[in-house]
Order: C-alpha cells, then structure tokens, then sequence
C-alpha cells in the first residue's frame, strides 16, 4: 500500500489520499486488491490524470483508483447519498500534505 501512495505522489500532488476498500480472500486472508480515492487541487483533464496515474501504479494487487478535484470533494460531501460521502464515512485518511 505504501508503495502505490509513493507512486502516486510521483504523478500528482493530492490533498489526500483515502484508503476505502482492502479486499482479502477467504482462505488465507491474503489481499487481492486495493481502493483509493485521490483528491486533488485542480484538474484540466481528469481522465489524462487517471490515465497516468494507473500506468505509474506498479502492484502485485488490483488496484481501483477514484479522483475528485477539491471543489467536487466538498460538494458532494454535503450529499450523505454520494459516492464522496461514503468513501468519507468509510475510507481511511492515509496521504495529507504536512501543513
């Protein structure tokens, strides 16, 4: 997990970093994949950034990716139905800039 928040950190500058989703098998527990959200500042071209991002992530597991810009995060956080606000109930802060 780590390694892919270095990776990520190469490619873009975020906010925060949110851990949401950890997926293990049954049997041994071992992960098979891993979900975060990345806010960011501002984005011209979200998808360019997604584009990047996925080809930056070099990982042994899956890796599911959801970005917002700042103004998207705190809009849809006044939503408790979006998407936004569950990974914010859910998620786990694990990447914010030091002050």
């Amino acid at each position: 997990m780590e390694k892919s928040v270095e990776q990520i950190l190469r490619v873009c500058a975020p906010e925060r970093v949110i851990l949401y989703a950890e997926k293990r098998t049954l049997t041994n527990d071992k992960l098979k994949s891993l979900s975060f959200c990345i806010v960011v500042p501002e984005c011209e071209d979200k998808n360019a950034l997604m584009q990047r991002l996925y080809l930056a992530i070099e990982s042994n597991v899956s890796v599911n990716l959801t970005l917002y810009t700042h103004d998207e995060w705190t809009e849809l956080l006044k939503d408790p139905s979006s998407y936004a606000a569950w990974i914010g109930r859910r998620g786990r802060v694990i990447y914010e800039p030091a002050p």
